[in-house]
């Protein structure tokens, strides 16, 4: 298992895996090619003999939920195949987010998961992230959408 910066080669296998992460995300090959071009960003991908089989995006953002320094590194998403599940990619994927934050000044990292998913706070607790704060948002309609032209 090598863990190493994704590439525009990665796409269609980083693609798949981004769609299993986020599926209702409305343009997930255009959120790549942002990341590849983010200079306060990156991507790492876990390669298994040629095949992909996990990836985390990091950025450095100016604050974050729960820290006090500045840049935080945070991390935007992280994502395991099940069948690599439970071997230390998570881990190591994180772990090389971390140390290019690091590299960069962060003191802290940063993350999110949504409040029911239990699965991933719990991924994040194993590797040392403690919660710094929940909320519950709140949407209503007050009109109708204008038509589209």
């Amino acid at each position: 298992m090598r863990i190493r910066t994704a590439q525009i080669d990665d796409a269609s296998s980083w693609l798949k895996m981004r769609q299993a992460l986020w599926p209702d995300a409305a343009d997930n090959e255009a959120e790549m090619a942002a990341c590849l071009a983010d200079p306060r960003g990156e991507t790492f991908v876990a390669d298994d003999s040629g095949a992909l089989v996990g990836f985390s995006e990091a950025t450095l953002r100016d604050h974050a939920a729960g820290c006090t320094s500045a840049p935080v590194g945070y991390v935007e998403g992280w994502y395991v195949a099940p069948a690599a599940r439970g071997r230390g990619v998570g881990r190591a994927l994180v772990a090389a987010a971390e140390a290019w934050a690091a590299s960069r000044g962060a003191v802290e990292m940063a993350s999110d998961t949504e409040i029911a998913n239990h699965q991933s706070i719990a991924a994040h607790a194993a590797l040392g992230f403690s919660e710094a704060e929940r909320i519950v948002c709140f949407a209503k309609r007050i009109g109708e959408a204008p038509p589209v032209r």
